[in-house]
């Protein structure tokens, strides 16, 4: 069928190659026509674009915030910095693209780990919002309106039935505050403005405030604490973003007795890993398979790092390009490894503590507002 805007190409093919494009020119693209932009911003084509975008090898974004003086008004402001790089493994570099957001409630804000293109930030005090740095399109979600006496715990992901992207804050017990057993509160990003957290009542869960959570086919993974969850023999937890429940998962048997600073979860290949801090300078990381409801684990790396890299313990970005080398992406520079060996590593700007992510854009919508060219740099 031939449209208006689409020139005499039919109008399948025009969207075929349209889902193949750059956000960027996406959003340049949606003026051309108002076809074009009823298209552009129909949830279906921008699961089809995303599905491209994941095709392609991916990239890391890192963030952390820092005050600085307003030019303008030599007032404080606080100011979210991020940076994405891409590795060209040609010639062993990284293009960097940097993005400074400005006007944002002063905080300490924390990234978590990115879902489908989006950001999300949540700060001390309460304060959390969402960022979706390729269209520049954000949301502050409603503060929860009491303090939690802990540290934040906090989910990012998609449910997989509904589509929907939903934050999830998990509270600690805290027995000197009144709260014997740990709760939940979730919040949807939806078209509503109105939208505001639910409790899903009490959980018998504690989960680790150290290590980021990661979001895997419609769930939220995280480790349990080692001093508060009672329940020693559980590592993992998973929270099922549809149906709103906690269960505990099967984890490798060579983690049941380490200390969880030397294990951090990511995701590799669409699934489940599990990165754990060997010796002083090696790192396993294991993956995990889903098979007819039975969980196994799978070792897909035993890599070595430089010592300095592990003296914290584990905490890195990692990700696969398409021609099979593998990426991790520490405080200071990017490791690139080919079947377990190490090929070379790519130095990066040192700013300061920082969380990474590995990274893909998206037109995907946080239902929020974008920034104005005075917001970020």
């Amino acid at each position: 069928m031939l449209r208006g805007g689409d020139y005499g190409v039919p109008h399948h093919l025009i969207l075929d190659i349209l889902g193949k494009l750059p956000v960027k020119s996406l959003l340049r693209f949606k003026s051309v026509c108002k076809q074009w932009f009823r298209s552009i911003i129909d949830p279906d084509f921008t699961d089809r674009h995303l599905s491209n975008q994941k095709k392609r090898d991916p990239g890391f974004m890192t963030a952390n915030s820092t005050c600085c003086i307003n030019k303008y008004n030599f007032g404080i402001e606080k100011v979210v910095f991020m940076d994405s790089m891409v590795v060209n493994k040609d010639n062993n570099t990284i293009p960097h693209c940097y993005t400074w957001l400005t006007d944002v409630p002063c905080d300490h804000y924390t990234m978590l780990n990115s879902c489908d293109g989006l950001l999300c930030f949540y700060g001390l005090s309460l304060a959390v919002f969402v960022f979706n740095p390729s269209t520049k399109e954000y949301r502050f979600l409603p503060n929860m309106g009491w303090y939690c006496h802990s540290l934040p715990r906090l989910g990012f992901g998609r449910d997989s039935v509904t589509k929907r992207y939903k934050i999830v804050r998990v509270l600690n017990p805290c027995p000197s505050h009144g709260r014997p057993r740990g709760c939940c509160l979730v919040i949807t990003l939806d078209p509503n403005p109105d939208a505001c957290w639910r409790s899903i009542g009490e959980i018998p869960y504690a989960v680790d405030s150290s290590s980021p959570s990661v979001h895997v086919d419609g769930a939220i993974y995280w480790l349990t604490d080692m001093i508060f969850h009672l329940d020693k023999t559980e590592v993992i937890v998973m929270f099922d973003l549809h149906v709103e429940k906690f269960q505990p998962i099967p984890h490798p048997s060579c983690c049941s007795d380490k200390n969880r600073g030397t294990m951090q979860l990511g995701t590799l290949r669409e699934c489940l890993c599990l990165s754990q801090q060997e010796t002083e300078c090696r790192l396993n990381i294991w993956k995990m398979e889903k098979q007819q409801q039975k969980i196994t684990w799978e070792k897909l790396y035993c890599i070595l790092l430089f010592r300095n890299d592990l003296r914290v313990g584990p905490r890195f970005a990692f990700a696969e390009h398409r021609d099979g080398t593998l990426l991790v992406c520490s405080e200071d520079k990017v490791y690139l490894y080919k079947k377990n060996r190490h090929v070379c590593y790519v130095s990066i700007a040192k700013i300061g503590p920082r969380r990474t992510t590995a990274f893909t854009e998206s037109l995907v919508t946080v239902y929020g507002k974008t920034l104005s060219r005075s917001q970020w740099r």
